[in-house]
């Protein structure tokens, strides 16, 4: 698995920027890093381009109807620290082996309906509030009791310093990455040339590959009208 450093060489040299024996010059280094980072933020938009979806789990107190997903840097620090929740898969909670789907609730509806005065109880619906560097997930109601609040869903990438390896891609993401980052560098080198039909056929072909193997989902699928049965509900608060 290659380091930053050389997924940047190898992307300047599918431009004729580079060879194996010339070094990168000027600012051929920062601005290749700094063009693959930006990549990464731009792909956390929708999610589609983040092809390694994870289950996270979340030690939920009881009273507590909003948690938050961010990066271990951002403050107030988040509740969870594996970066910006960038797409939401499934999210469900889990009280004594129990599970409790949570429905995906549009926040326009969320908003004209419901209200944020303390009310608590079994928590049936999850609104997605997405910040700059953060989201926030909104459970409604509020737990009345302690639960394990589990999130199935697509992380933003932490940024990458130049030493840093790429562990955590698979390497159908880093093949793509080569031809992503040459194609942004050759416009601000001035080598606009170089990018050819051939070299765009590729990008679309490894693109094709990350978006086929993406894992994304839109909504949160689930049974509103879903009753449980007593015992359930008197574990779960209700």
């Amino acid at each position: 698995m290659p380091i930053a450093r050389e997924l940047i060489r190898k992307a300047y040299r599918l431009i004729s920027a580079g060879s194996p024996t010339v070094p990168l010059k000027g600012d051929d280094l920062s601005l290749g890093l700094e063009t693959f980072n930006e990549l990464l933020e731009y792909y956390a938009a929708t999610g589609l381009m983040l092809t390694i979806a994870k289950t996270v789990s979340f030690a939920l107190p009881a009273g507590q109807g909003e948690v938050v997903y961010g990066p271990a840097t951002f403050l107030p620090v988040p509740d969870v620290t594996n970066g910006r929740l960038a797409n939401l898969n499934s999210a469900w909670l889990d009280l004594s082996g129990t599970i409790y789907p949570l429905i995906d609730k549009s926040r326009d509806v969320f908003l004209e309906s419901y209200k944020y005065d303390p009310l608590t109880g079994l928590p049936r619906f999850v609104v997605v509030f997405p910040e700059d560097k953060v989201t926030r997930l909104r459970l409604y109601p509020a737990p009345s009791t302690a639960y394990t609040l589990y999130v199935r869903g697509k992380f933003q990438a932490a940024r990458v310093a130049v030493n840093d390896d790429l562990t955590g891609l698979p390497d159908y993401f880093t093949r793509f990455a080569y031809f992503a980052v040459a194609r942004d560098v050759a416009f601000f080198k001035g080598r606009a040339d170089a990018w050819t039909d051939k070299l765009e056929t590729l990008y679309n072909e490894a693109k094709d590959v990350m978006e086929a193997a993406s894992e994304v989902n839109l909504s949160i699928t689930g049974d509103s009208e879903a009753l449980l049965n007593g015992a359930n509900r008197v574990r779960a608060g209700v």
